[in-house]
Formats: C-alpha cells, sequence, structure tokens
C-alpha cells in the first residue's frame, strides 16, 4: 500500500510529519510521500509560508534516513498553476530537489487581484462564479479545464491532483450538471490533454473522506482516462494520519470497473507499475 499526497501541520493538515509515516507503517503501507502545498504569492490559510520551506524539507529528509529500514519515504510538493493577467504562469514550485511533484488548479486570480480558490467555502466559489464569470457556469467550468490541461501538457507534473475539484461546491448539480453536453465537451478535451500529456492521474479519496459524495475524478471520467491510455495511482490526500488509506478498498473497486488492472507507484526510488 502506498500514498504520495500527504499533508501534515506545515500546511493545512492535522499533525506532525513522524505521526503520519508511525501511521503508514502500523498500516503496512511500503511508501509514504509527503505532498505540502508549495507557497503562493497572495496570503492564505493553507499553504506553506516561503520561510517554512527549509524546515520542511529538512524535516522529511530527517524522516527518510529514520525509516530507510521500514518505509519507503518521498520528499515532494503539491504545486500550483496560477495562469492569468498578472499571475504567475509557472507551477508555484520548480520540482528542483524533489523527488516528486503533483500539479494542481485551486485558485483563479480576479481582474482587480484577488485570489480566490474553487474548493474554498461555497462564499468564495459563488464569488469567482459571479464576479469573474457573470454568474455562467459554464465558462467558469470551461476556463477550469483549460488550466488543468495547460497545467498537465506545458509544466508535466509527475502527478495530476483531484482532476475535477471544481465539482466540490456543487453538490446535487446546484451549479452545473454533470450530463451536460458542454460540461462532457470540456471534460473530455482535458482528458485527451491530459492523456497526451502523460502524466500520472491520481484516484483521490481525499473528498470521500471528508464527507463528500465522489471520488476525484468521477468514475465516468476515470473510464475516459482509460480508454484515452492514461496512467493512474492511488492517493488519499491525507489531511490526518488516520485518513491515509481512508477509502481505499472503494477507490481500487472504481478503478477495476473503469478497465484498470494496474495502478503506478513510486518505489525503489523510481517509477513502476504494480497490479490491482
Amino acid at each position: 500500500m502506498t500514498n504520495y499526497h500527504t499533508h501534515y501541520s506545515i500546511c493545512d493538515g492535522r499533525g506532525e510529519a513522524g505521526d503520519f509515516a508511525e501511521a503508514a507503517a502500523a498500516r503496512g503501507f511500503t511508501a509514504l510521500g509527503f505532498s505540502s502545498h508549495a507557497p503562493l504569492p497572495y496570503p492564505n490559510s493553507w499553504t506553506m509560508k516561503e520561510e517554512d520551506l527549509p524546515r520542511y524539507l529538512g524535516e522529511i529528509r530527517r524522516l527518510r534516513e529514520l525509516w530507510r529500514d521500514r518505509l519507503e519515504i518521498y520528499l515532494g510538493l503539491e504545486v500550483d498553476h496560477l495562469p492569468g493577467p498578472g499571475g504567475r504562469s509557472v507551477l508555484s514550485w520548480n520540482g528542483e530537489g524533489l523527488d516528486y511533484t503533483i500539479g494542481a488548479v485551486h485558485a483563479f486570480r480576479s481582474a482587480a487581484g484577488r485570489y480566490r480558490e474553487v474548493d474554498g467555502p461555497e462564499e468564495m466559489f459563488l464569488d469567482i462564479l459571479n464576479v469573474d464569470f457573470g454568474g455562467d457556469p459554464r465558462p467558469f467550468v470551461e476556463e477550469y479545464y483549460r488550466r488543468v490541461a495547460d497545467l498537465a501538457v506545458r509544466h508535466r507534473p509527475a502527478i495530476l491532483a483531484h482532476f475535477d475539484l471544481i465539482k466540490k461546491n456543487n453538490p446535487d448539480g446546484r451549479h452545473f450538471r454533470e450530463s451536460e453536453p458542454w460540461y462532457r465537451r470540456a471534460v473530455e478535451e482535458a482528458v485527451s490533454a491530459v492523456a497526451s500529456s502523460g502524466v500520472v492521474v491520481e484516484v483521490n479519496t481525499g473528498g470521500l473522506a471528508r464527507g463528500r459524495a465522489s471520488l476525484y475524478p468521477s468514475p465516468w471520467i476515470l473510464r475516459l482516462f482509460r480508454t484515452a491510455g492514461a496512467p493512474v495511482m492511488l492517493n488519499s490526500d491525507a489531511h490526518a494520519p488516520e485518513q491515509l488509506d481512508a477509502f481505499f478498498p472503494e477507490a481500487r473497486e472504481a478503478v477495476r470497473d473503469a478497465g484498470y488492472r494496474e495502478l503506478r507507484v513510486l518505489r525503489r526510488g523510481g517509477w513502476e507499475s504494480v497490479p490491482l
């Protein structure tokens, strides 16, 4: 068992890095990757501060040595793609000195220069929808998926995080429906671009662990990725030690149902495929 999407208290997680290593070893994990949120160019409560980066890098490297005979520990970062006027056109961290990066699209920058996250509180989602897109969810969703595709094709992180994160604030189709033809076209175009990039798509159980109704990506999107030939991996996006393997059986079943028979993992310092 493995997990490479892990957040502890240096960003928005709960518990110390060593607590996650202890929990992983107790659950029989063979590898654990840390992926705290890289610093961003605006104030927020969920990413590391720039001055914390050396402490983070040092702590994970220390744990790697401490656990080297019992658990493989890898050093990563979850990095954000921030395109747009005045925003960064590259990832929020270049990956230097890391074992891997997880690429994500969280934030949109308004014309007035304010950053807000698509997965933040619903009022923040609505602010993006109403202020930036005139209350029309279609251009908002289409722009989100264009950014996800651009992230994968231009910057090629090792792993692509929570592909359809934009659905978090859309319970019961409140703002858009995944069955609408325009939504499916936006998803299909992004899936095609992501598959062409060669990045590994994570099947992320974090939404389930935090009380939401579906995996990222939704099972129908996972089937599209299988048809397109994109490799996948299983990650919990754990924000607490007890979440490290949350809903893994359900995720494995969804991956099998989509037609996959193997997962990608980072072990012994390299990427490999393992049977489901």
